[in-house]
């Protein structure tokens, strides 16, 4: 199972078929086939349902054999799908495994198109770090003290602790959009308070304090804008 690609994306569509499913939980495809034909209705419940047909394999003799139809599933109707099994063991490790691809694949899909578009987010972000760390090395120098490649990660981890809790390094490529324009106003706070003259003490409690201010403020900006699509879908 391991080798099977579990999830494919078409635009910001995430899908998987019927031979996937039936490949994943060790179950003949004309079962599953047959199951997803005789519950049609209910799948299309959870959306519109597509059928393809994939190429038969060739044959010995010659020519090719009958083409397989399969049905293309969404995350929805997959997970209904796999209710109608019976629950084995093999059957909830696919589950499983089928969400965490479900989950990645929606979450590159919010990266790709992601308004204003992820690339620009993260050069924003990656923009926002040269000028705090020029703040870092000019206070220093007012201070007569030098700065080195240790000072610069400290105020990295300073900025990831503030958003995340955790005073590590930080794998920037697994943000979600919200927490990456979140770090970079978070570097861009820790640079104006640099340029006060605040110390790391003062500037920790501020930092963490603005974090969490933003993080209200970007959650209720979602949650409006998320009330203003389904009024407008309503209307």
């Amino acid at each position: 199972m391991s080798a099977l690609r579990l999830v494919e994306t078409r635009g910001q569509q995430a899908w998987t078929t019927s031979e996937i499913v039936a490949a994943g939980c060790e179950l003949s495809h004309r079962v599953v086939i047959r199951l997803v034909r005789k519950y049609r209705a209910d799948f299309e419940e959870l959306g519109r349902l597509n059928f393809e047909s994939s190429k038969g394999e060739a044959l010995p003799q010659g020519g090719y054999a009958k083409p397989t139809e399969y049905a293309v599933l969404s995350e929805d109707h997959a997970t209904y799908l796999i209710t109608l099994f019976r629950n084995s063991p093999i059957v909830r490790r696919f589950k499983l495994a089928l969400v965490k691809a479900f989950r990645r694949a929606l979450n590159q899909i919010s990266r790709d198109f992601a308004s204003p578009p992820r690339r620009n987010i993260l050069t924003a972000k990656r923009q926002a770090n040269r000028p705090m760390l020029d703040a870092l090395v000019e206070a220093r120098e007012e201070a007569g003290k030098t700065t080195d490649e240790r000072h610069f990660m400290c105020e990295s981890r300073l900025c990831n602790w503030a958003l995340t809790g955790r005073f590590e390094k930080l794998d920037e490529r697994t943000l979600g959009n919200a927490d990456a324009v979140l770090l970079e106003q978070v570097r861009d706070r820790n640079r104006s308070l640099l340029v006060a003259g605040l110390d790391y003490a003062s500037r920790k409690d501020r930092l963490r304090a603005f974090a969490l201010r933003q993080r209200t403020r970007l959650i209720a900006a979602g949650a409006d804008a998320q009330s203003t699509r389904v009024k407008r879908l309503a209307g």
